[in-house]
């Protein structure tokens, strides 16, 4: 009991005998109000004045405020469910609790770093929370450091997974960035083994200092158990590195395998033909490039030695692979001329169109007759002179030549030179059809001057005469182009280079003479090649290679003439065509062919009962050269795949991997390329975990459990 001094509302100070000051108040505050109203007024008065000139800390213990929480007694603080107030966390909640200990735990467990790192953590976690608060620093970096022991004591587990996957995690970047101070990549067996130990020793010594508070035993016992973990690691990590990989591929495989509908044994056999051909992720391009036609052994040459074993061997595989190679190669001509015709439309008939030019022209004739109506008689006398003037000169088949027109100037029968300008028409007619029969150069060229002189005599004598002359001159070039055109995918001389086709495309359509208007030279072009594939494809629609070799050519040049004559993405398109058909046939021949010899030998073997080869690669290329060695290295590789095929004892396994090679779905390529690709874990990689966690074991060896 003590005594306290308590100023009234009248002024006057009284004195209260009262365990603690509120009880003191509250006695004053009573006894006031037992008076009179204005006695109790006064004493509200005074008990309003002397709280107010209280401190916080008076005024919490007059209102009975705990200290701790700051809630006034009988008064429940707002609490979350399972909240603990000593440890400031809430209990209950297992996600929250597990989060914070996986993520404390994976920083604590860093080798060297990590006590400090998770220290770090915490003071600024602390410092932050005292800025806002009343309570201090200390207070509050107690209270953290409490609440993780808790939740360490409630997730034990957790809490040790999360530091080793903190110490491996931290360990890894260290064994990239220097391998061999953990003896990866050291050739020497000895520095192998003693740069992993000392390394091992380092860190583990260190590690037990820094978590110790650097006590001499605890690092001495870290120190010896990460060497000793250091010996082991290059043993025991590239062992698990290999286990894990294995098992890893094994079950990728199986989950492969199950999905193609055949057994592992089978699907590695797949996969390692598919390995072989090199095939990745863009063999799922090069089967879209394929067609709807393509099946997954057009892939490579391994792939279709397992379709040609398959087919060598009796039973529905084989029905099955045959099958598919018959139906495609039954669909060839279809595919061929369909597509041809769809980029190039019909084939013309050279013929016929040459007929309609001379139809056409024969038409010309009465214009021919209407400009001659009234045309004046000619003067040949000048052409007359300048031929017998060459004649001195000339030899050979140039003199005859110019022999031959200076007859034609006569009138027949006499030397009188004719004056009639239908004469010299048909003057310079007869010089045309010799100009399509010479091919010696000077005579080319004098019966070229002499025609070039008369046509300027007619041009001179008969008004209109070259209009006419224009149109028939147009037709004449049409005729000439379509000839051309089918030239153009000639391996001869007389095919034109690219840039020879592309310029006669361009100046052909430009009009001669009078012609108005753009010539049809270009499309006469087009006819004729156009026609002149129609032939190639007519006459060898059964060989494939040869349809291939001969429109696209063994370089770039056809290509190019394609592309002028009928555009670029049409020759792609029709060389893409004639490239998958080659393919398709490459395909037919091992299949079948070499099937077919791999059987027969297979028989004959088991008649004589000699497994010995008696024709082999050297013998087929003393017997054919280069193709019969290819031919017979194609077969021996068929005859490989029938042996190991011949252990897979299941008729529907070996059903399902013929199914899967003449397959165009691309989920079935996909499946299948998985397989071949494998789990894709790395045992270097699962080694320098293994390692890790090995190291990691040393940490903390030295300390005592929590």
């Amino acid at each position: 009991m003590a005594t306290f001094e308590i100023q009234g509302a009248d002024g006057k100070t009284y004195e209260v005998d009262a365990p603690d000051e509120k009880t003191a108040l509250s006695a004053l505050g009573q006894a006031g109000a037992s008076s009179g109203p204005d006695a109790r007024a006064q004493a509200g008065i005074g008990l309003a004045q002397q709280m107010h000139a209280l401190s916080p800390e008076q005024k919490r213990a007059i209102a009975g405020v705990d200290q701790e929480t700051l809630q006034p007694n009988r008064v429940p603080a707002f609490a979350p469910p399972g909240y603990n107030a000593l440890t400031d966390r809430i209990e209950g909640d297992d996600a929250l609790s597990k989060m914070r200990t996986t993520s404390g735990g994976i920083l604590e467990g860093i080798p060297i770093l990590g006590p400090m790192i998770r220290g770090g953590v915490d003071r600024a976690a602390a410092a932050t929370i005292a800025g806002a608060s009343d309570e201090t620093y200390d207070q509050v970096l107690k209270r953290i450091q409490a609440g993780t022991v808790a939740e360490k004591s409630m997730n034990p587990n957790l809490d040790k997974a999360s530091q080793v996957t903190g110490a491996v995690a931290g360990t890894i970047p260290a064994m990239a960035a220097a391998p061999g101070a953990f003896g990866i990549g050291v050739a020497s067996a000895p520095l192998r083994f003693g740069a992993s130990a000392l390394t091992g020793e380092l860190i583990n010594g260190t590690d037990a200092a820094i978590r110790s508070g650097g006590d001499p035993t605890a690092t001495g016992i870290g120190a010896v158990t990460g060497a000793g973990l250091g010996v082991l690691a290059p043993a025991i990590g590239p062992l698990v590195g290999r286990g894990v990989k294995y098992v890893a591929d094994g079950w990728n495989l199986g989950g492969a395998a199950k999905e193609l509908g055949i057994d592992k044994v089978a699907a590695a056999m797949l996969s390692r033909a598919a390995g072989r051909d090199a095939l990745d992720a863009g063999a799922l391009g090069q089967m879209d490039k394929l067609g709807p036609g393509g099946m997954i052994m057009d892939l490579g040459e391994n792939l279709r030695s397992q379709a040609g074993g398959l087919a060598a061997l009796p039973g529905e595989g084989k029905a099955i692979v045959r099958g598919a190679v018959d139906a495609r190669n039954a669909g060839a001509n279809q595919r061929i001329t369909s597509t041809i015709d769809q980029e190039l439309g019909p084939a013309p008939i050279p013929s016929r169109i040459n007929a309609g030019i001379d139809v056409n022209q024969a038409n010309l004739s009465p214009e021919y007759r209407a400009a001659f109506a009234n045309a004046s008689p000619v003067n040949p006398r000048p052409i007359a002179t300048y031929l017998d003037r060459e004649l001195q000169t000339l030899r050979g088949e140039a003199q005859r030549g110019l022999q031959r027109v200076r007859t034609m100037l006569n009138r027949t029968g006499t030397q009188e030179l004719e004056s009639n300008p239908v004469t010299l028409l048909e003057t310079r007619k007869a010089i045309d059809g010799m100009l399509e029969t010479t091919v010696e150069t000077n005579a080319r060229n004098a019966l070229q001057t002499a025609r070039q002189a008369v046509d300027d005599e007619l041009r001179a004598s008969v008004p209109g005469i070259k209009e006419v002359d224009s149109k028939f001159a147009e037709l004449a070039r049409q005729r000439e182009a379509v000839g051309r055109g089918q030239q153009v995918l000639s391996s001869g001389r007389e095919a034109p280079r690219p840039a020879e086709l592309a310029q006669e495309v361009q100046e052909g359509a430009l009009p001669q003479g009078m012609q108005i208007g753009p010539s049809a030279v270009p499309m006469r072009l087009r006819e004729g090649a156009r026609a002149e594939i129609e032939r190639i494809v007519g006459t060898n629609a059964n060989d494939r290679v040869a349809l291939q070799r001969l429109i696209k050519g063994e370089g770039d040049w056809n290509r190019s003439r394609l592309a002028t004559l009928f555009g670029k993405d049409r020759a792609d398109r029709i060389i893409g065509l004639l490239d998958r058909e080659k393919h398709f046939a490459d395909t037919t021949d091992i299949v079948t062919r070499n099937s077919l010899t791999a059987a027969r030998q297979a028989s004959q073997q088991e008649l004589t009962g000699s497994g010995a080869e008696a024709f082999g690669v050297p013998q087929a290329f003393m017997a054919g050269g280069v193709a019969g060695a290819t031919r017979a290295t194609a077969m021996k590789g068929v005859d490989a795949v029938v042996e190991a095929l011949r252990g897979i004892k299941d008729e529907s396994t070996r059903t399902a991997m013929a199914r899967i090679l003449t397959s165009n779905n691309p989920d079935v390529l996909e499946a299948l390329l998985r397989a071949g690709r494998g789990s894709g874990v790395s045992g270097s990689e699962v080694d320098k975990v293994a390692r890790s966690l090995l190291l990691s074991q040393g940490q903390r060896s030295a300390l005592p459990q929590q």
